[in-house]
């Protein structure tokens, strides 16, 4: 009797901690959804081509093709980025409130090379690749790149607070009414795209990632000279 009792209790421990497993594999490679879902409006969310994994699996590139392939943008498909066909124009129709400074304009994206990424406190994908970020941007500085990071939804004394604690200094804007997050991260956060020089949508991922990779620096340094 004791013997049986110990499989089922042996049995029931493996299947929680496969869940377990399961559950962290999920958040970090697909990112947070639920809380999102509840104010993301389908309707108003225009096609931007990311699939729910945003794996871009169908156009995955192997490193052979990578080094040999001349356009960084196609490049990116190999490090996760769903590519468009055609560059998409920024749903953008108001300015974006600042964390600290000044609001940021659809017409402000022009120009140079933008990382625009959709975070919350409350995700833990997008609080594990927050540091990530913050080593991308302060090895991209000088070039003509930007990072524009919109929090989801939350109050800006909850968001100052976060990136204080954290010491984070790359620009943090806030979408407090989840106006845009409803658009932009709709199937979830994070939710990572990266806008031309020209203001345009070339690539998208869902969920975290290591943002400052040696490849993928490179190709947006490649990016930002061009």
């Amino acid at each position: 009797m004791f013997d049986i009792l110990s499989e089922i209790y042996y049995f029931v421990c493996m299947k929680v901690r496969i869940l377990y497993v399961c559950l962290v594999f999920s958040f970090a490679a697909f990112g947070c959804s639920a809380k999102q879902a509840q104010t993301a409006n389908p309707a108003a969310t225009p096609n931007l081509g990311v699939q729910p994994t945003a794996t871009a699996s169908t156009t995955m590139q192997t490193s052979a093709d990578r080094q040999t392939n001349a356009d960084p943008v196609a490049a990116l498909s190999s490090l996760g980025f769903y590519v468009y066909d055609t560059p998409i124009d920024l749903p953008i129709t108001a300015p974006i409130p600042a964390l600290a400074g000044d609001p940021i304009k659809v017409d402000d994206f022009t120009g140079k090379i933008t990382l625009l990424n959709f975070w919350a406190t409350w995700c833990p994908p997008c609080r594990a690749e927050m540091p990530s970020i913050e080593r991308l941007y302060k090895q991209m500085d000088g070039t003509n790149f930007r990072i524009i990071a919109v929090n989801a939804g939350e109050h800006r004394s909850q968001v100052t607070s976060f990136i204080e604690k954290n010491k984070y200094t790359f620009p943090i804007y806030l979408d407090e009414s989840n106006q845009l997050s409803s658009i932009f991260a709709a199937r979830g956060l994070p939710s990572t795209y990266l806008v031309n020089k020209e203001g345009k949508v070339i690539a998208a991922r869902i969920g975290a990632m290591e943002y400052d990779q040696a490849e993928l620096i490179k190709l947006l340094k490649e990016l930002a000279d061009g």
